[in-house]
């Protein structure tokens, strides 16, 4: 655009198209694309000064970052944190004595824009009403993690917020020298970059590497690299390392899992004094929770619900204080289910300790509830999805930016849990749901169970590493460290998740830089015949066909979950903990 905006490109900041280095120091000091070039670093030496030499110790009071948090509509968000604060407190203690990485931290300015929120501020406010919490529940937990870590945290979920906080004048269509950002994080999601691409125009290129986005159910290579030719998504194009996205699951290695914390406190006493184990006669059979707050998802599960409600006492949780949802419940909820409505945390785990079955209905995909029922005992019954669900035959996965297919309602509770917690079958296979339940109520007592990546410790360990350790503007050390790698090659038409995952490993996409050369594959006793450079999904791989190997020309395009029939993958794998996907044994 230097040609059409002069006044901009050229008059103000020098830009010479046939000047090579014009073009550099612009895309590195003015819109920030690239590193600084090394010998113009002494010019921003009392820039990079200004980074915070204050310690950041453990906070114990709350009472600061509440007052962030005032406004009535964080209600469910301050509850939430009020109740786990004597968990987050104990964790972050034992890990100041335990971890390392715990000492000698700096503070940093950490900046937490609920952009959902400020497009959808009703579900705030009805947060006790029944509308889906899983991300409530994830920024509460990462809020909550950041202050008790010691950062400053500025947090906010409406839209003129950006403006009165990052712009510095009206006109955002020319980006400005600045001497220092003022936050060293932004957590948004991806309703939020929406807002941020609008007031900020190129500007958003200073916080490009400072970006942290929020995203339940991932991002792949082909929808982040806006020069792709994919199927279109509602979200992508931001073109950021993919790591820079959030998941609430481990879902794919090419982003970073985040998870949430799952809220394990004893009983609490209900508002007229007594708990509900002392309000409710017992049970004449075992009783059997429904999974779902709204009534919707009982349709088409009549036949599946009768079957169970054999053998046990279906209860529910089903909100009913709308007239609309009180005619949803009218017409998909059986008479004989005992719904409570919506509840109160400390009384629906006092209702999931005296369940012995979560009972999942197919939706709502991938939430935090089956976590928190088999925390306090309860089996998940987890309905399988044949065809497995994505975005190429689902509604509701269609406009999300990836390709992944889900194979039951809960993808991790199937994978990393399974018997005797969670029973993976199919619900339209009434004598299988039958033999199940049999099954289940034959066995002995499931204890609680809970891995330690749910707990606040281990969501704590995670957003402090993740904190510390990457960093994606300086190009500094190398995280995980390099010397965790193990080179595998794949079978033909595996992709890098499947090879790591048949030799115990996962794919480390952070790796993939540095095995992106022939002498990798020399090293495992592959010759290159041809080589090629190529933007491609499938790179660093070989073809046995013509003996050619293709090296990736776009780092951006670097993918784990990619695969190719007709090629062998070259991959970077390494361990990880049992419990904490998300390091390697020797990494934190």
């Amino acid at each position: 655009m230097w040609s059409s905006d002069r006044k901009c490109y050229v008059d103000r900041h020098g830009i010479d198209p046939r000047d090579d280095c014009s073009l550099l120091i612009f895309f590195s000091e003015v819109e920030k694309w690239c590193p600084l070039l090394p010998w113009r670093r002494h010019l921003y030496s009392s820039v990079n000064a200004q980074h915070s030499t204050e310690l950041a110790i453990v906070r114990e009071d709350l009472s600061e970052l509440f007052k962030k948090m005032s406004h009535s509509k964080y209600q469910w968000m301050r509850d939430r944190i009020t109740r786990l604060w004597p968990d987050w407190k104990l964790a972050a203690k034992q890990l100041e004595t335990e971890k390392s990485a715990f000492r000698n931290r700096r503070v940093k300015n950490i900046l937490f824009y609920m952009g959902a929120f400020a497009y959808h501020e009703h579900w705030l406010e009805r947060a006790y009403s029944g509308l889906p919490l899983g991300e409530m529940v994830q920024w509460s937990d990462l809020i909550a993690s950041s202050y008790i870590l010691g950062h400053n945290i500025t947090l906010s979920s409406e839209q003129e917020f950006i403006n009165r906080t990052l712009v510095e004048t009206p006109d955002n269509t020319c980006a400005r020298r600045t001497e220092r950002k003022p936050f060293d994080l932004l957590y948004t999601d991806y309703l939020g970059t929406f807002d941020l691409q609008v007031d900020l125009g190129p500007m958003l290129s200073q916080y490009r590497c400072s970006l942290r986005i929020l995203d339940s159910f991932g991002t792949e290579a082909e929808f982040n690299y806006a020069e792709y030719p994919s199927e279109g998504a509602d979200f992508g194009n931001l073109d950021i390392q993919l790591r820079q996205m959030l998941t609430m699951f481990p879902h794919s290695p090419d982003n970073l899992f985040l998870g949430f914390a799952i809220d394990k406190v004893v009983a609490m006493e209900t508002s007229q004094g007594a708990s509900l184990n002392d309000t409710k006669k017992p049970a004449d059979k075992p009783i059997g929770l429904l999974y779902a707050k709204d009534a919707l998802f009982l349709f088409d599960r009549r036949n599946y619900i009768d079957t169970l409600s054999k053998y046990l006492e279906i209860h529910g949780t089903i909100g009913n204080e709308t007239e609309e949802q009180q005619k949803d419940v009218q017409d998909h909820v059986p008479d004989y289910v005992i719904n409570h409505g919506v509840m109160k945390a400390g009384d629906l785990q006092q209702l999931l300790r005296r369940s012995k079955i979560f009972i999942g209905l197919g939706e709502p995909y991938e939430g935090p509830a089956p976590l928190e029922a088999i925390s306090q005992g309860c089996v998940f019954i987890n309905p399988k999805l044949d065809p497995p669900l994505s975005r190429k035959n689902s509604g509701f996965f269609e406009g999300k930016p990836t390709y992944r297919k889900l194979t039951s309602q809960h993808p991790y509770m199937e994978t990393f849990i399974g018997k005797p917690h969670v029973y993976t079958i199919d619900v339209n296979n009434l004598e299988l749901v039958e033999s199940t339940v049999k099954e289940i109520l034959s066995s002995e007592a499931v204890k609680p169970f809970l891995p330690y990546e749910w707990t606040p410790k281990g969501m704590l360990e995670r957003v402090n590493i993740f904190t510390e350790k990457l960093d994606f503007c300086e190009h500094g050390e190398q995280w995980p460290p390099l010397k965790e790698m193990h080179l595998t090659l794949g079978s033909n038409g595996d992709s890098c998740k499947d090879a790591c995952g048949k030799s115990g490993f996962i794919c480390e996409p952070s790796f993939f830089n540095y095995i992106n050369s022939a002498e990798e594959f020399q090293k495992l006793g592959v010759s290159c015949g041809k080589q090629a450079k190529e933007e491609t999904l499938h790179a660093p791989s070989y073809n046995p066909a013509d003996q050619s190997c293709t090296f990736q020309a776009m780092p951006l395009l670097f993918s784990c979950v990619a695969k190719d029939p007709a090629r062998i993958r070259l991959c970077p794998c390494r361990d990880y903990k049992p419990q904490q996907v998300a390091f390697c044994k020797n990494c934190d």
